[in-house]
């Protein structure tokens, strides 16, 4: 059984070791944008769950069977206080990680001008039967099929 477990970690590792480029490594000012709204959600929400998990663990060892010094009350039905905790925070979470969101994804509006100090690549688009044209007018050079964009 270790020996299975142990080759399915190896070929998972050698699947997973030839992956350079994903979601987090972004080439461009938008893939950057929208890198920095992913990991502020992820911050936020991980103020919530990590105290949740902690706080779970933390009562389950306190109210454990052993612990005489937990005050077991059957008879406690509803506290207002712990009910406004209990929907307040998520609520707020909501529209704190909704604001978040919204405010980043508006500043990566695509009607707006991308701010850079590179002279922008004018290419024109022409759809044609089971092909693409592409045009670069300054270049005086057209390709099919094929979208080339040269480093400067």
């Amino acid at each position: 059984m270790r020996l299975r477990a142990l080759a399915l970690l190896l070929c998972v590792t050698a699947a997973l070791g030839g992956c350079t480029q994903g979601i987090l490594d972004p080439q461009g000012p938008i893939a950057d944008g929208e890198r920095l709204i992913l990991l502020d959600a992820l911050g936020i929400m991980l103020l919530i769950a990590v105290p949740t998990i902690l706080a779970t663990l933390w009562f389950a060892w306190w109210f454990r069977a052993s612990n005489h010094a937990a005050l077991y009350r059957p008879t406690w039905a509803y506290s207002d206080k712990l009910e406004v905790i209990v929907w307040a925070i998520p609520a707020l979470v909501v529209l704190f990680l909704g604001g978040v969101a919204w405010v980043g994804s508006h500043r990566l509006d695509p009607a707006r001008p991308i701010e850079s100090s590179v002279r922008p690549l004018e290419v024109q688009v022409v759809s044609l039967d089971w092909r693409w044209l592409f045009i670069y007018p300054e270049q005086h050079i057209a390709t099919v099929n094929r979208l080339v964009i040269p480093d400067r």
